[in-house]
Order: structure tokens, then sequence, then C-alpha cells
């Protein structure tokens, strides 16, 4: 007969909680995904504002402080809905 051979050792390193995985999960996949979400919001803007210069809707194409502030609302956004989906499964 065949059977499983677990060792105690595997069984251990599975029930160990690691601090690499928390971090992973609450703090850096939610820091990724609003950088994402800034250079998505950010590149919008500057083709926006680069086809309005094209079309002629604006006399010269310049980039101002307030598209890199605006651009932070795409940070927020997906930094807050990636962190939500994180804390969703967890039990307090």
């Amino acid at each position: 007969m065949r059977g499983v051979v677990v060792s105690k050792v595997r069984i251990e390193k599975e029930n160990k909680i690691s601090f690499n995985e928390p971090f992973r999960k609450y703090i850096f996949k939610p820091l990724a995904s609003g950088i994402l979400g800034y250079l998505g919001f950010f590149t919008i803007l500057i083709i926006s504002k680069y086809l309005g210069y094209l079309i002629g809707n604006r006399p010269s194409f310049q980039v101002d402080i307030t598209d890199f502030l605006l651009s932070l609302l795409g940070f927020t956004f997906l930094f807050i809905v990636k962190f939500k989906e994180n804390v969703k499964g967890r039990a307090f």
C-alpha cells in the first residue's frame, strides 16, 4: 500500500506566520496598485492635454503641478480599492 508521509518540520513551517506575507499583502500590493493608478491617471491627463494642443484648444502644451496633484486621485483610489480587497477576507 502507498501512503503519504508528512514530516513534522513541514507542518511547523506551514503553521508559522511570517512577517513577509502581511507586509506584502497589506502594504506592498496596495502601494504597487496605487503607483499603477497614479501613472495611468497621469498618462491619460498628458495624452488629453497633448491632443487638446494638437487640435488647437490650448495655445501651449505644458504640465502643471496641478496635473501631478490630480493624479494622486488615481493613486488614492486604487490604493484604497486594493487595501479593502485584502482586508475584506480578514476576520477581526
